[in-house]
């Protein structure tokens, strides 16, 4: 009978330790989602709980049929893909550079982490007065060094809107990006970068062969956290613009917060979010049968 209780609590004790977290992760993430997408379903006639109606698929063709999301659909993937690729080849460059037996390495790699110490709203209204059309040092330097006749409007001027924002998150995110490449980079076992040199590798050879497919593990799981972090991003782009001008800015996230807090329209923003959500799952089984892959 001990034998058995031993057992029992042996076999038991992993789950009752896991337990606190499983819990955690079920109330603040797992029930709040399936929440959301729940009432994506409904109709709220009141901030009384039991007074919805059910309204199907409603709302989701009122999706498909709203030109703003349609919008906000597209500069979502445009923002991802470069923000992603942006963060990923500006880091690479970056840890690469560290990497190497520089004077004065260590103050690089502390003066790095600026970007991402920095709070994101700090970040964002600094930004602003740097893209401002009036006091902007952005558009000083570049009228000083010739290469544009006058002032632009970075945020207020939808061809550049979407792009001045990307560049920001771009460089609030480089640093995470190099730390993590540059641990990786450190891992590579020398001799083989020796042994290519013995072979006759110039630096090209030696990067393609031997770097790259070294870091492609943690390549895998940076490219992962980016694409989540910036599909969700909403801080920085509502700090800038409020998904502005003309709607420009507008991503899945930033529209989302609008209609449910502005517009007051609970259920249509819960069933952009759920279409958010669908999205990332696509990439999240992407990931992980890759993962298992290899």
């Amino acid at each position: 009978m001990k034998l058995t209780a031993s057992l029992f609590w042996k076999r038991a004790l992993p789950y009752f330790l896991i337990a606190p977290g499983v819990i955690f992760v079920g109330l603040i993430l797992i029930y709040p989602m399936i929440s959301g997408i729940i009432s994506s379903f409904f109709t709220q006639h009141s901030l009384t709980a039991s007074d919805r109606t059910f309204a199907g698929l409603e709302h989701y063709r009122a999706l498909f049929s709203d030109s703003i999301f349609t919008g906000a659909f597209w500069n979502t993937l445009i923002w991802t893909v470069g923000v992603v690729v942006g963060q990923y080849l500006v880091g690479l460059a970056v840890a690469l550079l560290l990497n190497e037996d520089i004077p004065g390495r260590g103050i690089f790699r502390s003066l790095i982490l600026i970007p991402w110490i920095v709070p994101m709203i700090a970040a964002g209204l600094t930004w602003k007065w740097i893209y401002s059309s009036q006091f902007g040092i952005l558009n000083y330097v570049l009228m000083k060094l010739g290469i544009i006749s006058g002032p632009i409007d970075w945020l207020g001027d939808s061809t550049y809107a979407l792009y001045s924002v990307l560049a920001v998150s771009v460089w609030k995110g480089i640093p995470f990006v190099a730390v993590v490449l540059l641990a990786g980079l450190q891992s590579i076992d020398r001799e083989m970068y020796e042994a290519a040199n013995i072979s006759g590798a110039n630096l090209w050879q030696r990067f393609w062969y031997i770097t790259l497919p070294s870091l492609k593990g943690v390549s895998l799981v940076i490219v992962t956290l980016t694409i989540i972090w910036s599909f969700n991003q909403f801080d920085l782009v509502y700090l800038m613009t409020k998904g502005g001008p003309s709607n420009s800015t507008q991503l899945i996230p930033v529209y989302s917060y609008l209609n449910a807090f502005n517009f007051f329209k609970m259920n249509y923003a819960a069933a952009i979010s759920t279409i958010g959500v669908l999205m990332l799952s696509v990439f999240a089984i992407f990931y992980l049968k890759k993962n298992k892959e290899d």
